[in-house]
């Protein structure tokens, strides 16, 4: 590594690649430059650490552990608590306040908390995310996405980037929560990661072929909000793609979920590591009480009316530590909302995509195509 002086910046690709040509600055929306290098990065093992400085205006963003950090003030305090060992890049940052009186913000940050410890503890790549990746993409296929721009808002451990670059994709990966490094861990140097939250995307308009969310708007305080700030970067002709939790079509599954609502009242306060040790055996009653029995019915003539009727049915294909796992989502995320296939479409209708389609997969699949010629709603177009 080498300090580059300010006075000589670098296009940001030359270290980053040439997704990191797409990054703009969230003031102003210009591109931005290399300005500074760490002699000595806090965390080798991930990537390099910088600065990334607006070619048009004073902003600056850090590049910690190979990834850019393109976030608005009440985020960034936390890098400092985060990357202990990045000091050389933070102190060129200056000292940065949340703003408390941010109702939403607060609920991002503990929403990024409660994913980061899950991924941190639930991230490892499994042999199964391949199957499960082919299933979420759905009406695409894996094949479609050879040579394709992907983005991925709401990565996680980087699971979903992983398969779509491994199918020819050129994929960049966001997320909130600090669970970016867990997808740089997981991720080839060829996927760009960039810390951001997805309703102030750092990209330049139109640029991806496609933009997925899997699992993300449902848990944000505004996912109308939200989708249309992640429209707004597909090209024209590309397609929007979500994942969003479900109304539970049984009446007596809804009345499961009534009690399970009720208890996250409680779980969302409870310290990670309790949290966690209690999904155990919380994982093991809804294996031995739903999963076991779906297993053993689904394929007898005579018991698989009962078997569709199961909830957690999904798992009858997955290890233990998925459903542990899912236990942990379910019951830690401060927002939690569901839909209807009726109000799926709707509102991908309403933020503006065309040919929408939505597919059944234990929630919905919402899929839609951005207008080739630009008929997207002014909400959706603004900054």
């Amino acid at each position: 590594m080498r300090v580059t002086p300010a006075s000589q910046p670098l296009p940001v690709t030359e270290l980053l690649g040439d997704q990191a040509g797409k990054l703009r600055c969230l003031a102003c929306g210009s591109r931005l430059e290399l300005t500074f290098v760490a002699e000595h990065p806090g965390y080798p093992e991930l990537g390099p650490d910088g600065t990334l400085s607006c070619a048009a205006c004073p902003e600056r963003y850090p590049l910690i552990a190979g990834t850019p950090r393109m976030l608005a003030p009440e985020h960034l305090q936390r890098l400092q608590l985060s990357y202990p060992l990045a000091a050389e890049t933070l102190r060129r940052h200056g000292d940065s306040r949340v703003d408390r009186g941010d109702a939403d913000a607060a609920v991002k940050q503990l929403t990024a908390a409660s994913f980061a410890y899950e991924w941190r503890h639930f991230g490892a790549l499994r042999d199964e995310w391949a199957r499960n990746f082919a299933e979420y993409l759905r009406p695409h296929a894996p094949a479609d996405l050879a040579g394709r721009e992907i983005l991925d808002v709401g990565a996680g451990s980087g699971r979903h980037s992983f398969h779509a670059a491994g199918a020819g994709a050129h994929v960049v990966a966001v997320d909130l929560a600090e669970s970016i490094d867990v997808a740089r861990r997981n991720l080839p140097r060829t996927v760009l990661t960039v810390q951001a939250d997805a309703e102030a995307l750092p990209f330049e308009h139109e640029s991806f072929d496609l933009v997925m969310s899997i699992g993300v708007l449902h848990h944000l305080p505004d996912p109308d909000r939200a989708l249309r700030s992640i429209l707004r970067l597909a090209r024209p002709g590309g397609h929007v793609h979500v994942y969003l939790y479900w109304v539970p079509r049984q009446r007596w599954q809804r009345r499961v979920l009534r009690i399970v609502t009720a208890a996250r009242r409680v779980t969302v306060r409870l310290h990670h590591p309790l949290l966690h040790a209690f999904c155990y055996p919380l994982a093991a009653v809804a294996l031995v009480v739903f999963v076991a029995p779906h297993r053993a019915l689904r394929h007898r003539p005579r018991g698989r009316g009962l078997a569709a009727t199961l909830p957690l049915q999904t798992y009858a294909d997955y290890p233990f530590g998925v459903l542990v796992n899912d236990q942990f989502d379910r019951l830690s995320a401060p927002l939690e909302r569901r839909y209807t296939a009726q109000e799926v479409a709707e509102m991908l209708t309403a933020a503006g995509l065309e040919d929408v389609v939505v597919l059944p997969s234990h929630g919905w699949l919402g899929d839609g195509r951005r207008p080739a010629a630009s008929a997207t709603p002014a909400a959706a177009r603004s900054r």
